[in-house]
């Protein structure tokens, strides 16, 4: 089965067919949970919803896959680091993930996400909303987005600045909230640029998961932060939040300039294969 869905290489049309897929399943499961009104929903209820939701994705991919020979214009998955050890490369993570957050804070504030809809989509249990936000979330949609859609994608011959931002952009629309979505879709820039310079899903998927971690956390555990719209709101004090600011400008920076530098260049380390 995985062995078909990795040799599935969709069109940028056929990435939105999945997208539908989603949303179709989506509208029938996931949406009941999220009405303020809907209450004693159990917590196992949301997190079998989640999988049930994604799940017409994976089908579709299953059944496009190829059979037998496999020959993509640009192979993408195999990891490749160039010059830089890869053990430093995942110990930056939660460094790149704590700054670029930092970096599109501004953007992320646009939307405050509205308490209810908090309430209704994170369960009282700790251990179900973990499950569903830190484990399965990373892995079904860095699989979905970046393993299958992003990856197809360049294996079609679409470009890869093209196949980052629709992949993106999918990634963005598929959370299917306004208050998710821009800072999916920036979230999703990274995932993908990273994925396509590394070759590595498991980049993408630590990240996913530091973010959504971080984001359970405060709200169980530190719920006066978590109802701050931003991390400018969060803080409160503009001489301390610019420096801060300025620091994470800096190290989105050096971390894209020592990644883009380091970590094997496309046009030299990348597989060719004639269509």
């Amino acid at each position: 089965m995985f062995k078909k869905i990795s040799t599935y290489t969709p069109t940028v049309g056929e990435s939105w067919i999945m997208f539908a897929c989603v949303v179709v399943c989506g509208s029938l499961l996931a949406a009941p949970t999220t009405l303020p009104f809907v209450k004693d929903i159990p917590a196992i209820s949301q997190f079998l919803a989640y999988l049930l939701t994604l799940t017409p994705a994976f089908v579709y991919a299953y059944l496009k896959g190829k059979r037998g020979q496999y020959s993509p214009k640009r192979k993408i998955n195999e990891s490749h680091f160039g010059k830089m050890n890869p053990i430093v490369m995942f110990i930056m993570l939660p460094v790149i993930m704590a700054a670029f957050l930092f970096f599109i804070d501004p953007a992320a504030a646009l939307f405050t996400t509205p308490e209810w809809f908090k309430d209704a989509v994170i369960s009282e249990s700790f251990f179900w909303t973990s499950m569903t936000t830190c484990v399965c979330a990373p892995l079904i949609e860095e699989l979905l987005c970046r393993g299958i859609m992003l990856r197809g994608m360049v294996e079609k011959g679409v470009s890869p600045a093209k196949a980052i931002f629709w992949s993106a952009l999918i990634f963005g629309v598929i959370h299917m909230n306004p208050w998710q979505a821009i800072p999916a879709f920036l979230m999703g820039l990274l995932f993908g640029w990273l994925y396509y310079k590394t070759g590595n899903l498991w980049i993408t998927i630590i990240l996913h998961f530091l973010n959504n971690a971080t984001s359970i956390v405060t709200y169980y555990f530190y719920p006066e932060l978590a109802e701050a719209g931003s991390f400018k709101e969060m803080i409160g004090n503009d001489q301390i939040y610019f420096p801060i600011y300025a620091i994470s400008v800096a190290v989105v920076a050096l971390s894209y300039f020592l990644i883009s530098k380091y970590v094997g260049r496309r046009d030299e380390q990348e597989t060719v294969i004639s269509a």
